[in-house]
């Protein structure tokens, strides 16, 4: 959903305020944690609660709509019955779906969606990596990269950030780690998240961390060859003749 969340200013005059997820109640139902978010329409764009939409979009998403066309086809095919049960007395037309998703905070959305899966509770193991979305390249625009928190926990991602124009993995990882509850979690990566500044953010939080060295760091790689002598896997092959054990 990262290719239609993107967030976007406002276009009235009123101030948007940005919004951080919350620690909801254990008993918290998703309805209940979608109604924590920032609504950053302005007052005549808020024709259709944010909630409801927000409720309607996952629901068509998880019947398998991948794109704003499809949850709008969805929404339309619900009867009123349904709708109800969403708070609505009507689907949204096209162009209010097109302008909802404009408006919404997706960075918000995520870690609110995040928060809710973790349900208040140490992470555990988050396993930390950067993917190209599939699907998400439209027309003439770059495909989505995105470098994703995932909490075996809970097999959910708990958390994600868009690589802005000229980022890359490093920092928006960065990013992401200062967004999420450490204490207590141990994170794993690829080699290119081995770096000091990620180390020390995760270590600061309360968690520890097991990455991958490889020879792009021959100091490090050396350093840690010789810490745990014969025992690491990471030592240098024996050179010269060796021994027949004929």
């Amino acid at each position: 959903m990262a290719q239609m969340t993107e967030p976007a200013a406002p276009t009235t005059t009123e101030t948007a305020t940005r919004a951080e997820p919350t620690s909801a109640p254990a008993s918290a139902t998703l309805w209940d944690v979608l109604g924590t978010l920032v609504d950053r329409r302005g007052r005549k764009g808020r024709q259709y609660p944010l909630q409801a939409l927000l409720a309607v979009a996952l629901a068509a998403m998880l019947a398998g709509a991948n794109d704003l066309r499809a949850i709008f086809r969805w929404g339309r095919r619900l009867k009123p019955e349904a709708l109800a049960l969403f708070g609505l007395a009507k689907a949204p037309c096209h162009s209010q779906w097109f302008y909802f998703f404009r408006s919404l905070d997706g960075d918000a959305l995520a870690a609110t969606l995040g928060a809710f899966a973790l349900g208040g509770t140490e992470p555990g193991h988050l396993a930390i990596d950067g993917k190209t979305l599939k699907g998400s390249r439209r027309l003439d625009a770059k495909a989505l990269h995105v470098v994703s928190a995932f909490a075996t926990r809970v097999s959910a991602v708990v958390g994600d950030v868009v690589l802005e124009p000229g980022q890359n993995e490093i920092t928006a990882a960065l990013s992401l780690l200062k967004q999420l509850p450490l204490e207590g979690a141990i994170v794993t990566g690829d080699a290119i998240f081995c770096q000091r500044e990620i180390c020390r953010t995760i270590t600061d939080g309360g968690g520890d961390y097991a990455f991958v060295v490889k020879d792009n760091q021959p100091e490090l790689k050396a350093a840690i060859a010789e810490a745990f002598g014969e025992l690491s896997p990471l030592r240098a092959p024996a050179t010269g003749p060796r021994r027949s054990a004929a």
